[in-house]
């Protein structure tokens, strides 16, 4: 009787856990898909946390690189995107200053230049795209918004590139420079002009390309 005692006592237990284990099953057969999109969602909001944290910091990289080898005091880039829908459908095309590097005791100016429309900005805009926005004094742009815009900033000089991806126009990646710009450094620049315009070009192509 003792043995037989002790025998339905551990089939009871097995029985116990054996409809546990059932249960649990069928809780997570019947929620499977709402587990599985929990379970998703949390594993690519930490990829997507990640690699835009590690995005960010290669590219801030790149741009202290261009900072220092161009001897500039600022370096950032602009991208563009839409902004409010007008009540056509179409959208107000804004630009806005996603990335920005800065040397010590240089303002920084990206927090400001956010959802700015192109429109205000077109002529400049332009220029860059023609590559003629690469100027060591700024008194010489003739768009008076421009230089108004570049002076509140303390740009003395600058220079931007046009970035495309897809045939289309993504962003611009420039430099400031707003120290005082010595007239030896003006002069190596209009010496050397298309060659370095072409080395800087070729460097924002490549930051550019880090942008996911």
């Amino acid at each position: 009787m003792k043995e037989l005692r002790l025998l339905l006592q551990v089939l009871s237990k097995q029985k116990v856990w054996f409809i546990l284990l059932f249960f649990l099953g069928f809780l997570i057969y019947t929620f499977r898909v709402e587990i599985t999109r929990i379970v998703d969602l949390r594993v690519i909001k930490k990829d997507i946390v990640i690699s835009s944290i590690n995005q960010d910091v290669l590219i801030n990289k790149a741009l202290g690189s261009l900072m220092k080898d161009t001897n500039s005091d600022r370096a950032y880039i602009f991208r563009f995107h839409n902004g409010v829908q007008y009540y056509d459908g179409t959208h107000k095309s804004k630009m806005s200053c996603d990335y920005e590097v800065t040397e010590k005791g240089i303002s920084k100016e990206a927090q400001r230049l956010q959802d700015i429309p192109t429109a205000l900005y077109a002529d400049w805009i332009k220029l860059v795209i023609s590559n003629d926005m690469y100027v060591p004094n700024i008194n010489t742009i003739e768009d008076e918004r421009v230089k108004q815009t570049l002076d509140m900033q303390g740009i003395k000089g600058i220079a931007v590139a046009p970035y495309y991806r897809d045939g289309n126009l993504y962003a611009l990646i420039g430099v400031d420079y707003v120290k005082v710009v010595n007239k030896d450094s003006i002069n190596d620049f209009f010496i050397n002009k298309d060659f370095l315009i072409e080395k800087f070009k070729r460097r924002a192509q490549g930051i550019g390309s880090l942008i996911k």
